[in-house]
């Protein structure tokens, strides 16, 4: 018995040698044929892109990826390849990144949301400008959950500005998405105080429940919350078999919420938002245009909310890690923002460079003011 184990271990060995050992192009195809598996078996998405586009346009899209994958020469050039053959799949709420990079983020100090120097050292941290008696400026880079108490922490030391000022503008173009929860304290100044929400449905495999777990640790370290949240999560999955969907809430999959309203709310609010806005944003779109009081200004969204709630896997070469969707919107099939994300209320071109996305603020600000959302060479 002692000889089987001491073989036992002597063959582990070489195998992680071999594995420490592979080239960069052998331990990319070894991740890339582990993708398509793992994806039907636990991204939400998976199963309906599919049947969408069948199994001839998937087998190709293995085939080119395999062909530039035994080409590689170095780690970030396989990155770039299963990240294009991700994209054959779903273009958003599917990436891979380097194990080594995957750490616990650091909550943001909540002093850096104060004053605009500060968060300007963040790229990610809200700020707040005063552009005139009558109009402010809400930027909100990020929804991450480091940046939640940051933006509640804005709103409040700066609650007197902000209800002396009738108008406001919030700034969501190239936010990355987080969490919904991070937005929280901005919605009883804008919403109309009753909130329409689909639910989502979770996957239940072992993969999906077992990522539940690391999730918190990962992403919001030390928030007492998440653990009860993900526990919650997970027994629920646990309720079905592998491989079926469960609804986050039994009593319904549309909630009506209600909450206090401030006081002194802007009279009219306005959104700018553009292609970057995704996940976490967009779910941010679908909330705030409930208000009597909000526009949706610029481009459509990005269209990446559908399949979300982002778990990590670790790949079998141990370089990489995947990022998949475990939860689907009940919003499907009748509803979808994937398709080519969330429609502005009123449509602004694309601006041509940094000068042009500024001078969006001041034709914004503007028209908020009783003037022309035209073009600041167009005004008279």
């Amino acid at each position: 018995m002692k000889r089987r184990f001491l073989a036992m271990a002597i063959l582990a060995t070489l195998a992680a040698s071999h594995a420490q050992a592979a080239s960069p192009s052998e331990s990319c195809l070894q991740d890339l044929r582990a993708l398509p598996g793992f994806l039907l078996e636990n991204d939400t998405g998976a199963r309906q892109h599919l049947a969408q586009k069948g199994q001839a346009y998937f087998d190709q899209a293995q085939a080119s990826a395999s062909e530039a994958a035994a080409k590689v020469n170095d780690e970030g050039a396989c990155n770039m390849v299963l990240s294009q053959y991700l994209q054959q799949w779903r273009k958003g709420h599917l990436q891979i990144m380097p194990t080594a990079v995957l750490k616990p983020v650091t909550p943001a100090p909540a002093s850096s949301a104060a004053t605009a120097p500060s968060a300007a050292m963040d790229n990610g941290a809200p700020s707040l400008r005063l552009l005139s008696p009558h109009t402010a400026l809400l930027t909100l880079p990020s929804f991450f959950p480091q940046y939640a108490q940051a933006i509640a922490d804005l709103l409040a030391s700066k609650r007197k500005e902000l209800q002396r000022r009738r108008n406001w503008i919030i700034d969501v173009r190239q936010n990355d998405g987080g969490s919904d929860s991070t937005y929280a304290s901005l919605l009883p100044w804008i919403a109309s105080g009753e909130s329409v929400t689909m639910g989502i449905e979770w996957l239940s495999t072992p993969a999906n429940i077992a990522n539940q777990e690391s999730i918190c640790a990962l992403y919001v370290p030390g928030d007492a919350s998440c653990p009860i949240s993900m526990a919650r999560t997970m027994d629920r999955m646990r309720s079905v078999p592998p491989g079926q969907f469960v609804a986050q809430n039994a009593d319904a999959p549309i909630s009506y919420a209600k909450f206090a309203k401030e006081k002194i709310q802007p009279a009219r609010v306005a959104v700018l938002v553009d292609r970057d806005c995704g996940s976490s944003c967009e779910q941010f779109l679908l909330a705030v245009r409930q208000s009597f009081h909000v526009k949706l200004i610029g481009r459509n969204s990005n269209g990446a909310l559908d399949y979300s709630n982002l778990r990590v896997q670790a790949l079998p070469s141990g370089l990489r890690q995947l990022a998949y969707a475990t939860s689907r919107s009940t919003r499907l099939p009748h509803l979808q923002v994937d398709l080519d994300g969330i429609m502005p209320d009123i449509y602004l071109p694309p601006p041509k460079d940094e000068a042009g996305r500024a001078e969006e603020i001041v034709r914004v600000q503007r028209w908020l003011e009783g003037g022309s959302l035209r073009p600041v060479d167009e005004v008279q």
